[in-house]
Parts: structure tokens; sequence; C-alpha cells
């Protein structure tokens, strides 16, 4: 246990190091081409070039994170992040949470539809299915101006755009230069726009310093026509198109082309990482917690911590493990910069540790009574009858147990990309804003998962089949 612990500080301090150089920190959602999109395994667009320059003006090292939209002005607002953009559409809803800079780019909503459908408007939209992405403006438009139409809010571009090629949807409302990158044959860009809004980037509200800053830059891009530069270099970026489209092309352009398999490694580590780091602290606690309730309600000590372990497990049970994570990211740290793998070691085990207490209070539970008489019996007390004969016991009982949480546990962290871990399922979503298809990123994402817990499964059964034998 010791050399577990020792090699996931390690890691830790590994992915926590960090340059003497100060930082700014960019929070953006990194499929949405040409402003954010991964290339050569790094974040890449016109935003990000307008980011570094701001980041050289203020002699700092740009650090990108890539989160879902819809957190990105929490991210700003926290001060867990900077500076936020991603084509964020000035609104006065958004601007009352943060300040935005002067413009830099002005977008049309487009709708996008089937080629054979009859649509020539929004207006023959009425009682129709649109999708759209969640926190963007068209969802904002959509929902304050039609509320004939049902809004579909998906967390992607790319999987509102896979809701019209399966026919979940009658349109897709979304930005016009992005949408012409990821429409097919199949569809097309209606001629008359929805709403016309403009780009800005968004700092903390009273950071002027930063916002006087990367509006002086901003405003020298523009006027130097460097961002019209920007935009079409990175227009020009379409995506290779290799053999004749194969199962074997499709393969390699998901793992191999662009290095994208350094985002299925990273994704794996974060996740073993996680998983490794949550079930040891979900043991430390849920141990504590299962102890402390047993020794009150076989002795009457410890009463406050009894009724505080209690507490622990019912508000942990009671309440969604994602909602967890994103109150100890936006509410207990809010004021802190921390690795957000910490953060996610830290949510999960806290989470974990309830049902494991619940696991061991079973296993202790299901130990005969006369074995603690014996132990009694023995001038034994309490605490060593516990560790002596009672824990010994419990621990082949709950084995199985303890090891389905473990296996939990890795799953579980597939939720981690609400805060911005690169963990497995957040690997198959980058993979997939590059290649614009999901089924192959995600049936392999599912493939690793699948050997992972078997792999589990395995290890458990023959831990379980020693203590079986020694037992016998």
């Amino acid at each position: 246990m010791k050399k577990i612990i020792i090699l996931l500080v390690s890691l830790l301090l590994l992915t926590s190091c960090s340059t003497h150089k100060e930082k700014l920190i960019l929070a953006t959602e990194a499929g949405f081409a040409p402003y954010e999109y991964y290339s050569s395994g790094e974040i890449v667009g016109v935003d990000i070039d307008i980011a570094k320059k701001i980041a050289d003006y203020l002699n700092k090292e740009l650090v990108i994170k890539d989160v879902a939209f819809d957190s990105i002005i929490n991210e700003v607002k926290t001060s867990k992040s900077d500076i936020g953009a991603a084509g964020i559409s000035y609104t006065e809803e958004r601007s009352r949470e943060v300040d935005f800079t002067v413009n830099y780019f002005e977008s049309r909503q487009i709708i996008i539809v089937k080629k054979d459908s009859n649509y020539t408007g929004i207006e023959d939209l009425e009682n129709s299915t649109i999708a759209v992405q969640l926190g963007s403006v068209a969802d904002t438009y959509l929902s304050d101006n039609n509320s004939n139409i049902n809004v579909v809010r998906e967390k992607k571009f790319l999987a509102a755009i896979q809701d019209l090629k399966d026919n979940k949807v009658n349109a897709v409302v979304m930005d016009e230069i992005p949408a012409k990158k990821l429409i097919d044959d199949t569809m097309i860009i209606l001629d008359k726009e929805l709403v016309t809004d403009s780009y800005g980037m968004i700092v903390k509200k009273e950071n002027t310093e930063l916002l006087e800053a990367a509006n002086k830059v901003i405003s020298e891009l523009k006027e130097s026509g460097e961002i019209d530069k920007y935009m079409l270099i990175h227009m020009g970026l379409e995506e290779e198109k290799t053999g004749n489209n194969s199962f074997k092309d499709k393969l390699y352009n998901t793992i191999i082309y662009d290095q994208r398999y350094k985002f299925i490694l990273e994704g794996l580590k974060n996740t073993l990482l996680i998983a490794l780091g949550a079930v040891i602290i979900g043991i430390f606690l849920g141990t504590i917690a299962a102890i402390s309730r047993n020794i009150y309600e076989n002795t009457n000590k410890l009463k406050i911590l009894s009724l505080l372990s209690k507490a622990y497990v019912n508000i942990i049970r009671g309440t969604p493990s994602t909602l967890q994570l994103m109150i100890i990211y936006y509410v207990i740290f809010k004021q802190t910069s921390i690795n957000i793998v910490i953060v996610g070691i830290l949510a999960f085990g806290i989470n974990s540790g309830a049902y494991v207490a619940e696991i061991i209070r079973a296993g202790i539970s299901s130990i005969n009574k006369g074995q603690w008489e014996a132990g009694y019996s023995l001038g034994l007390g309490y605490s060593q009858v516990m560790k002596r004969v009672i824990l010994p016991q419990a621990v082949k009982n709950i084995l199985p147990a303890l090891g389905n949480e473990f296996i939990t546990l890795v799953k579980e962290t597939s939720i981690g990309a609400y805060i911005g871990i690169v963990e497995l399922t957040k690997a198959s979503d980058i993979i997939a804003s590059r290649t614009y298809d999901y089924f192959l990123p995600l049936i392999l994402i599912a493939i690793i998962y699948f050997i992972i817990t078997f792999s589990l499964t395995k290890i458990v059964d023959k831990m379980e089949k020693r203590f079986n034998n020694a037992r016998n």
C-alpha cells in the first residue's frame, strides 16, 4: 500500500509541475473549428492564436483547458481560468456574469436541414425539433423566441449534426463557419440566417488589467488584418482524406493520423490514476465511517463521529456523482488553483468512501456474534477482537463487493470531462471532433473499458479463490 501511495504522489507531482513563468489560463471547448480544435495532439485555432498574442503581450505562458462549452463562464467566474474563448457571443445575460472584450468576429447562426426536406426558413420549422449546442447563442435565441419548437441541447455540435443524420431532429442551428466543415452531402444550409452575432473573449469582472490588455491586442490584430489571416489559415486545415474510406482507413484516421493515439494514452493514464487514487481514499474514508458507526452501536462511544459518518454516507449516496464533482471543483475549490486530476481523485474518492463504508459495515455484520463472544471470553477488548478476529473474516466476505466498487470507479471517471479532465471518454470526443465520426472512437474506447474491467474482474476472482483456499 505504501508503494502505491508513493507512486500515486509521484505521478501527481509530475502532472502538477510547472515552469517559473506566470501562466495565462484559457478555458475553451476544442470542438469548434476553425476557432479551436485539435491538430497533432494540440489545441489550435483562431481563438488560440489570439490568446497566444495576449499571453505574449503580458509576458505569460498560455495554458489551455478544454472544458464543456457551458462550463466556460463558470471557469472564468470562479478564477479557475483567466480568460475564456470558444466563439462566445455577447448577450446581456452573459455580460452580467463576466466582462466581454471587444468583438473580433461577426458570425451568422444558420439553419442546417436535410436536402430532401421542404424547409426554407425558421417559419417552416414550427412544432418541429431542432438540435443546438448547450449554452450556445442558438440555444438562447430559440428558447427565448420560438416556444413552439422543441430544442434538443447537445454537448457538442458534432452530436447535433449526428442527430440530424440519424433523423432524430429536423434541423440544426449553429455557427456558419464550423457548419461548413461538419455537414455532408445529404445536408444543406438554408440561405437566410437565424440571427447574426459577434464573438468576444470573456474575463472575470473587475479584472480590468487583463480586459484592457486583451482589448488592446485584439484591436491591433483587427486593424492589421491579422485575425483575417488566422481565419484563412485555419479554414484551410481541412482533414486529409486517406484511402477509399474503408474500415482500415477509418481506423487509421481514428488512431494513427495526426497522432490521435496520444489522446487515448493520456485518457487511459488519467482514468487509471483517478480510479487508483480514489479507491485508496475511498477505502480509508469508508473504513473510518464503518468502524466508527460499529463502535457506537456496540459501545456507545464516538457518538459524534458516528453521526457525522452516517450523515456523510446518506448525503453522498443521495446526490449524483456529477453534481458532487462540480461542487468540489467550482464551489469548494472556487478560489484555489488545483490540478483537475487531483480534484477528480478527491471527488471520486469521497463518493466511493460512502459506498465502501456500507460494504465494510455489511461485512462486519455478516460475522456471527459468537465470534465476538469468543473473543471477549479470551479476555480481548473490543478493538482487539475487531482487529484480530472480525476484520480478517470480514475482508474475505467483502472482497467481491470491493472489487466491484473499483470496477465501478473506473467507469465513473467518464464524467470527469465535465471539469475538463481528459479521460477515456473525453479522448473519444476529441478524436470524433476531428474525424467527424462518432462510431469508431466510441467503439474503441468501449473496448478499452471492457478490457480494463474484465481484467480487474479476473484479478478479483483469483484473489477470492485464494482466500477461499486459505479458509479451507
